[in-house]
């Protein structure tokens, strides 16, 4: 499985210090960024984020440039889609030339998937993934929501939806 990256995702699980959990909900998944959230990475390391060194000292990112049709689909969705930054435009012509799955928060982002048929993993999905597979038990799973928010300034509003959810699977 191929994963790409956005930088809002990754930086809720650097934050607080988590990526292992990325690591054992995909085992076997390469953890891959476009050459533009590597770059976001390093201006929020620049501003003093000391999260993005436990990002990207991980070892688990591999950085990617798009290729020429990618950078066609990218000059295009940057035409239409304004409000989305080029991280995830990057992400989703990676995700739409190569089938990989993108991972991001951002919700213009998931719409746009949805309308170029690339699929998408977003921090609702992680967080019941990581209860229905019993990576984490329902107070770990309480105390990791309890950090993103106050870490990542975060308001998860589905934390009780996934939480009773996840006792029916």
């Amino acid at each position: 499985m191929n994963l790409v990256f956005d930088t809002d995702i990754l930086s809720t699980f650097g934050k607080i210090r988590r990526l292992d959990l990325l690591m054992v909900l995909f085992p076997n998944a390469r953890f891959i960024v476009p050459l533009s959230v590597y770059n976001e990475l390093l201006k929020a390391r620049e501003h003093g984020y000391d999260f993005v060194d436990y990002i990207t000292e991980s070892g688990i990112l591999e950085v990617t440039p798009l290729n020429r049709e990618e950078l066609e689909l990218w000059g295009k969705l940057r035409g239409k889609q304004r409000s989305l930054g080029l991280g995830e435009l990057e992400g989703i012509s990676i995700c739409k030339h190569r089938e990989y799955i993108l991972v991001s928060n951002d919700i213009t982002a998931k719409k746009v998937c949805d309308q170029y048929g690339v699929k998408f993993i977003d921090l609702s999905m992680i967080l019941k993934s990581l209860l229905v597979t019993e990576i984490l038990t329902d107070e770990e799973f309480k105390a990791l929501i309890d950090e993103i928010e106050r870490k990542d300034r975060v308001v998860i509003k589905d934390k009780d939806v996934i939480l009773t959810g996840s006792s029916d699977n």
